[in-house]
């Protein structure tokens, strides 16, 4: 298996590198993948192949991948401490471990938001301005089933904070270089 990945898979890897001890709710796997997603768009852009089969759609809580949803629903908001599997008869999908720009991905997405509550998750991904919030906005907020988040939304999103802090880095960057030529 390779890019693109199930979003079962991109949170099966969370919790095999990051759950194992204490798990991960079902809603903050569903957030984590979101962000990853998002990421990967920022990074690979509309044009490169994209992270998961699976889009986002537009839910109550914020985004939820419909295929990991129906995977990991019977957990509720319990703690997942194994990768799960589709079904009875398959392996846990996982990244591969040789996909060393995936798996780095989920480990910069882990110590960015792993911190973060399920909620604080959800409140960050549907906030106003957000792709959420902008497919809701569009449709007064009733959205119908199966509503995707569009792409162009989510690079635009990620792009931005890439920017923005792309933009902040350089000028750190560009002042620390300046203070060290005048000796301060």
């Amino acid at each position: 298996m390779s890019i693109p990945y199930s979003s079962l898979a991109i949170a099966n890897t969370f919790i095999d590198n990051y759950g194992r001890s204490k798990g991960i709710e079902h809603m903050k796997l569903q957030k984590l993948v979101y962000c990853a997603y998002g990421w990967w768009l920022a990074y690979a852009g509309l044009a490169g192949k994209r992270l998961t089969a699976d889009h986002p759609e537009i839910w109550r809580h914020g985004p939820v991948f419909p295929e990991l949803y129906h995977a990991l629903k019977i957990f509720g908001r319990s703690a997942i401490m194994e990768p799960q599997a589709r079904n009875p008869f398959l392996e846990p999908d996982l990244v591969e471990p040789g996909d060393t720009d995936t798996q780095k991905l989920v480990g910069w997405i882990w110590n960015r938001y792993g911190h973060l509550t399920s909620f604080a998750l959800s409140d960050l991904t549907h906030k106003p301005g957000t792709p959420w919030y902008r497919v809701a906005q569009e449709n007064d907020f009733l959205v119908e089933l199966d509503t995707q988040i569009p792409d162009q939304y989510i690079f635009e999103e990620f792009s931005s904070i890439f920017e923005r802090e792309s933009g902040r880095a350089n000028k750190r960057a560009a002042h620390a270089a300046q203070a060290a030529q005048s000796g301060g």
